[in-house]
C-alpha cells in the first residue's frame, strides 16, 4: 500500500525532474516532499479555486506520512539504543532532548523499540546499469 501510494503522489505532483525520475527508474518523491506537496495542492484549491486534491490524493498523502513517521521511529529507536551502548547514560540522553528525567527517555526508547521490527516498504536506489531511459 506504501509503494502504491508514493507511485500515486509522485504521478500526481511531480513535477520536471521528479517526473521524469519516476517515468525513468520509478523513483518516487521523498515521504516528507510528498505530503507537503499534497498539502499545497489543498491549500492551493482553497487559496486560488484550483482543483481540489482528490480523495485518492488525500488517503494517499495519509499513508506516506505513516510510512515516514515509521521511519522516524525507527531511527530514533535504533539512535537511542546506540548511544546508550557505546556508554550515554539514560539521564544523559534525556538531558539531550530535553526529557524531565531518565525515566522519560527509557521510556521514549521502550515505546519506539518495537517499530525497529516493524515491515516498512524501503525506496530501492536505481542501481548502475539498470536504466531505464537513455541518459540516466
Amino acid at each position: 500500500m506504501v509503494h502504491a501510494a508514493r507511485a500515486h503522489l509522485t504521478r500526481r505532483f511531480g513535477k520536471g525532474v521528479e517526473a521524469l525520475l519516476w517515468e525513468a527508474r520509478e523513483h518516487p518523491l521523498p515521504d516528507v516532499e510528498a505530503v507537503d506537496k499534497a498539502i499545497a495542492a489543498i491549500r492551493a484549491a482553497h487559496a486560488d479555486g484550483q482543483e481540489p486534491p482528490t480523495a485518492t490524493d488525500l488517503g494517499a498523502a495519509l499513508v506516506v506520512l505513516q510510512a515516514a513517521r515509521l521511519d522516524m521511529d525507527r531511527l530514533e529507536a535504533d539512535l537511542l539504543g546506540a548511544v546508550h551502548e557505546v556508554g550515554l547514560d539514560w539521564a544523559q540522553i534525556a538531558a539531550v532532548l530535553d526529557l524531565p528525567d531518565a525515566a522519560a527517555a527509557r521510556e521514549r526508547f521502550e515505546r519506539f523499540r518495537p517499530r525497529l521490527d516493524a515491515p516498512v516498504d524501503e525506496v530501492q536506489p536505481s542501481k548502475p546499469g539498470d536504466d531505464k531511459a537513455p541518459g540516466f
